[in-house]
């Protein structure tokens, strides 16, 4: 099975790619937090160095882009291209409202007539890198996601990742499985399912419901246990000092490249995911002024 690490602006940059990859392993693919495309095509300095093959050495990382304007992901493709990559990927899938307000994201997918004709003007050329996209099911309701695949079964993408939620939905509420094996039934090429894929547990329930299941995109599940990859191969868990390492390599690259101050915001932002909803560790780590502290909350000594 292929697993994919999903991206998360703030959180999932190259430090933290290069670091997980080290200490755990196991991630197939990297994915890019996304860039915002303009007309002019003018990147901010982090996502110039996001993508940068020197940020990436050694890793299969893959870019994404938020846009929905064809000319300007063309645009971006040729970057891509050029940067050394041979593949990227297009969110239709970010629910957040200021994306959404402006037609983007899953904003797409409240208007099927313009994402067909979208993708008419994106596959009409010849692309220099392979293309693939990630969705939702819909966006207000799930009855939405046949006429959305229709669509997308159109055209050649490299793979379709699939979050099994609608955008009012967020990533709240239980997900509905059974979009993914709607697109498994439809064949669609390479379909990678997301949403929810926190614990080994989860990931035997979905192929043992759906067995053709091929690859998996898992953020949130990786941040709560960095391990979740290696032990969805057979490995073994992340131990303490495992856990300790982690962390303190962390710290250290983005206190260097970032300062004391957003290090630690960094690192408590991190650890909000494997502290969860234990009341004791949430205190300390939010009492915590210092990487020693912030540690010991987040491994729970």
């Amino acid at each position: 099975m292929k697993i994919y690490f999903a991206p998360m602006e703030g959180v999932t940059d190259g430090i933290l790619r290069q670091t997980h990859h080290r200490i755990f392993g196991g991630v197939d693919v990297y994915c890019l937090p996304f860039h915002k495309l303009t007309q002019s095509l003018s990147l901010l300095t982090r996502e110039i160095r996001d993508i940068s093959p020197d940020e990436n050495e050694g890793l299969n990382v893959l870019p994404q882009a938020l846009t929905r304007d064809p000319e300007q992901l063309s645009a971006w493709l040729y970057y891509v291209s050029e940067c050394g990559y041979s593949a990227a990927d297009l969110n239709i899938g970010c629910p957040s409202a200021t994306v959404t307000k402006r037609g983007r994201g899953s904003g797409m997918l409240q208007d099927p007539d313009y994402l067909r004709s979208f993708f008419d003007q994106v596959f009409a050329n010849t692309l220099p890198v392979s293309l693939s996209v990630k969705t939702r099911i819909g966006y207000d309701s799930p009855e939405e996601w046949p006429g959305i695949l229709d669509i997308l079964a159109s055209y050649p993408f490299a793979h379709v990742t699939i979050h099994t939620r609608t955008t009012r939905e967020q990533y709240t509420g239980k997900t509905h499985p059974e979009a993914f094996e709607l697109a498994v039934r439809k064949g669609i090429p390479h379909p990678v399912y997301n949403g929810d894929l926190r614990s080994t547990d989860d990931v035997k329930q979905l192929t043992g419901r759906c067995p053709e299941t091929e690859a998996v995109m898992i953020g949130r599940g990786l941040l709560a246990d960095p391990a979740l990859a290696r032990r969805l191969r057979g490995g073994a868990e992340a131990g303490p000092d495992e856990l300790e390492a982690w962390y303190n390599t962390l710290y250290r690259g983005w206190k260097d490249r970032f300062g004391e101050t957003i290090a630690l915001g960094r690192i408590k932002k991190l650890m909000e995911w494997p502290v969860g909803e234990d009341i004791r560790r949430k205190r300390l780590l939010r009492r915590a002024c210092d990487i020693e502290s912030c540690v010991r909350a987040a491994i729970g000594e």
